[in-house]
């Protein structure tokens, strides 16, 4: 059960064990073990148009206003959503009950149209829903919102779902949903909490919890931008994020814990994308399994930005960068045999005020870039898992490293010229002499002052 987290106090030092509830804490998970037991199965013909017209029994469409209150709302049917608004309609809900029954006959039009989602709002609609519970089982997303102009605010309420492709919060098609206070579980299959989708979504999210227990259910699912703040989550089985190609995810003060593949799983794919981006910032991040980094990237070039922020693995790796992407099964990364038309990562971090411990791994001939600025510290080494790999390490004057290992470098740059800020442990720093940004080591041997050295490939 979800009961109990170690959350960062904002004051930066000072930490307190504090017990938090999300909706399984009162929920009979037990009756609902079958239905999380199915998988969600994409070897269906791909059917990426809306086929159908999104119906349920309570609908609002037009540019109409609509306020309900203290109600029960529910339906019990396949391919069916209980609250659907459309064509500019304006619904507002509160203190009310939303329980959604029937399964989605395919996927592909429950993942990208929300066809069997508990609350469907699309084409320049707005929502607004507080204090309410919305429940859904057998495979239903709880909000979905489609289009430009679409607009969902879902405030001080329980979302639950049971089922595979089960979502909180959905945006897809540029739809917008903002989340306030809201608390969420979810125990199927491929679950995010707060997810956009193509064409790409907008998902802001603040002072939330987020729990989820299936393979592949991540706390964030970023096609689009995902943006949180100030939230608490644990994604039992999955990374916290996935992110899918050129996209954007912006997390401030969370504390989130990843229990499958990695922290954050950011990929391409298809083609390999640029201009993906992630940051954290006063928060923290936590992985469980002892062979799962911090934060992952695979055919993708991407960049990451951690401000006063905390890695926590049990792996003692903080990067992996690779030739790979996460499979459709969203439990392993695909290797050569899987996929061979793939690109190495390409990946810039960039770590300001932070204290960090572990390694920086990349694979055939993947790169990782690493920047301590901002009075960082960093306790690692950086080495190839499986073939050539590329390296590069900056330091500001305020910023220190520890090497734990030999370690080779593309690029070594420091403001400090005397490396003072370099402890050895007696291990050596290889730099590539004909790298131009190596040129302030002028090709010499450098002794550390404890008995390391720097050293010219």
């Amino acid at each position: 059960m979800f009961v109990s987290w170690f959350i960062l106090a904002l004051c930066g030092v000072c930490s307190a064990t504090v017990t938090l509830k999300d909706p399984a804490d009162y929920t009979d998970l037990h009756a609902d073990a079958s239905d999380n037991s199915f998988k969600a199965i994409y070897d269906i013909t791909p059917v990426m148009y809306q086929a159908w017209a999104i119906v349920g029994p309570y609908m609002f469409a037009g540019e109409n206003h609509t306020s309900l209150d203290h109600e029960t709302f529910t339906v019990n049917k396949n391919d069916t959503s209980v609250i659907v608004a459309s064509g500019g309609a304006e619904t507002n809900i509160s203190f009310s009950k939303i329980i959604k029954y029937g399964y989605s006959s395919n996927l592909f039009q429950a993942s990208f149209f929300g066809s069997n989602a508990a609350i469907n709002i699309a084409n320049t609609s707005t929502l607004y829903i507080d204090h309410s519970n919305i429940t859904t089982h057998n495979g239903a997303a709880n909000v979905y919102a489609f289009g430009t102009g679409t607009t969902a605010y879902v405030s001080n309420s329980d979302l639950y779902s049971s089922g595979p492709t089960a979502h909180g919060l959905y945006a897809a098609g540029n739809a917008t949903i903002w989340g306030y206070n809201v608390r969420h579980y979810s125990g199927g299959n491929r679950c995010s909490s707060f997810a956009g989708d193509s064409p790409g979504g907008y998902v802001h999210v603040y002072d939330s919890i987020a729990h989820t227990k299936g393979i592949g259910s991540a706390i964030f699912y970023a096609l689009g931008q995902a943006y949180g703040t100030d939230i608490v989550g644990w994604a039992e089985n999955s990374p916290i994020l996935f992110m899918d190609g050129n996209q954007l995810a912006v997390f401030n003060n969370v504390d989130l814990t990843a229990g499958l593949l990695a922290g954050t799983v950011m990929f391409s794919s298809a083609v390999r994308q640029s201009n993906a981006s992630l940051s954290f910032a006063n928060s923290r991040l936590t992985t469980t399994g002892k062979d799962m980094p911090g934060l992952w990237f695979g055919n993708v070039i991407a960049s990451a930005s951690l401000y006063a922020t905390e890695i926590s693995t049990v792996s003692g790796i903080l990067v992996v960068a690779n030739y790979s992407q996460v499979t459709q099964e969203f439990d392993y990364f695909a290797g050569y045999p899987d996929n061979n038309d793939l690109a190495p990562a390409i990946v810039a971090v960039s770590v300001a005020e932070s204290t960090l411990n572990g390694d920086l791994v990349a694979y055939n001939s993947s790169s990782v870039t690493w920047n301590l600025s901002n009075h960082s510290s960093w306790t690692g080494s950086a080495y190839s898992g499986y073939g050539a790999a590329e390296f590069a390490v900056s330091l500001d004057k305020t910023s220190a490293w520890t090497l734990t290992h030999d370690t080779k470098l593309q690029n070594f740059t420091n403001e400090d010229s005397s490396m003072m800020n370099v402890k050895s442990g007696g291990f050596t720093l290889f730099y590539n002499a004909s790298s131009v940004a190596n040129k302030w080591l002028k090709g010499a041997v450098h002794k550390l002052s404890d008995g390391g050295f720097v050293k010219p490939m």
